[in-house]
Order: C-alpha cells, then structure tokens, then sequence
C-alpha cells in the first residue's frame, strides 16, 4: 500500500527521472562559473521570474538570508510578517548573520501597506532605519494564504515611497503562482527581490533561487 505522507511539502521524493538527469547532469567548476546546468537553471529562473539574473543557493532560510544583508546593514530593521518564516524557522540568522531587527506585523500572515507604513521607523537617531519589507508568498505558517496582487503592489509602492528595499519569500511562489492564475514574473516584476524553493512543491532534493 502506498503512503501519502501530508505532514509537509518538505518530505516530497526526487522521480526516478529526476534521478537520472542528476546523474546525467554536465558540471563544471563553479567558483569560475563553469557549471553550465547551475548556469541554465540560473537563467531559466530568471526569464520564469523576468528577473535580471538568478543566482542558486543550498536553502531558502540562505536566499533570504542573502536577500537581507543585500538590502540592510547591522541595526537595521525589517518590517515582515508576525509569522514569516524568516521570523520564525531561520534560527535567529536575520539578528546573528545580518545584525537585524525584525518588527512583526498582521495575525494571519498576511499584511496590509497600512500595517507595514505604521511599523516603518521614523527619521530620527533613536530608532533603528527600516530598510526592508518582507512578504512571504504563499504563506506556510498562515495554512497556504496568498497576498493579493494588490497587496503586493501597494507594500512595493510603500517601500519606493520610503526609498527601502521590498522582498518576497517565495518558498512556495509557484503554488501562488498557480492558484491566483498569476504568471511568476508579474511577481518578480513587483519585488526587488525574491526568493524560489525548489525542493519543496518542485521536488527536487534540495535548493533555492534567490
């Protein structure tokens, strides 16, 4: 009898076919960028997404992790979700690796402009400079929630309006992709900055997109 294990998207197995392009993948150096199946996912990513380039990394807490120092310096805040991953399940990396700190917003996962404008530092030496909003897309914690496009379109307008950097964790951004009949690059056409998981939904056994 077959399982169907349901305790996460995390537990997902590699197909036999997977398996056997793995072993028939070219490879190449990478410190020298002489890997040329990293080198096509990198830009298969980025035209999927209509991003400028991609770049591959080992974990999605990494890619976001990337994505914060990218946009922050140490003491510097970052506005995201009261249950967003990067809050929640990357060990303490945004404050020990970055040197930030994180002001939580919204119950459900999901937030709005307004919340995240209310949150955002005013100009004064006393308090640590927002730099970064970040919003999780589809939302693990909040049960799959997806932002609205408008939402996303608003946080976007939000952080030009204040000169910060805007980020989506896009760990699941397919899954959203999917159920708001929405193409992956009108995702990447609103964020500075996102994240893509492929050992989750995808299947593949490990990697992210940043």
């Amino acid at each position: 009898m077959e399982t169907v294990d349901l305790r996460s998207d995390t537990v997902t197995k590699p197909s036999p076919g997977m398996r056997q392009a793995m072993a028939d993948a070219e490879v190449g150096d990478d410190v020298f960028k002489e890997d040329p199946t990293v080198r096509r996912l990198q830009d298969k990513t980025a035209e999927l997404l209509g991003t400028e380039d991609a770049l591959y990394v080992p974990s999605g807490s990494m890619a976001n992790q990337i994505a914060i120092l990218v946009h922050c310096r140490p003491g510097d805040d970052v506005v995201l979700g009261r249950w967003g991953h990067s809050n929640l399940y990357e060990v303490g990396a945004g404050g020990a690796i970055g040197g930030v700190q994180f002001t939580v917003v919204g119950d459900t996962g999901l937030f709005t402009a307004a919340e995240a404008a209310a949150e955002i530092k005013p100009d004064n030496h006393h308090y640590a400079p927002t730099r970064l909003i970040m919003a999780e897309n589809s939302h693990n914690r909040g049960g799959g929630l997806i932002f609205p496009l408008e939402s996303l379109r608003e946080l976007r307008g939000l952080a030009d309006q204040h000169g910060i950097g805007f980020h989506i964790d896009g760990a699941r951004l397919l899954n959203a992709a999917v159920a708001s009949q929405t193409s992956p690059s009108v995702f990447g056409s609103i964020a500075h900055s996102l994240s893509l998981c492929l050992s989750k939904g995808l299947g593949a056994p490990v990697g992210s997109m940043l």
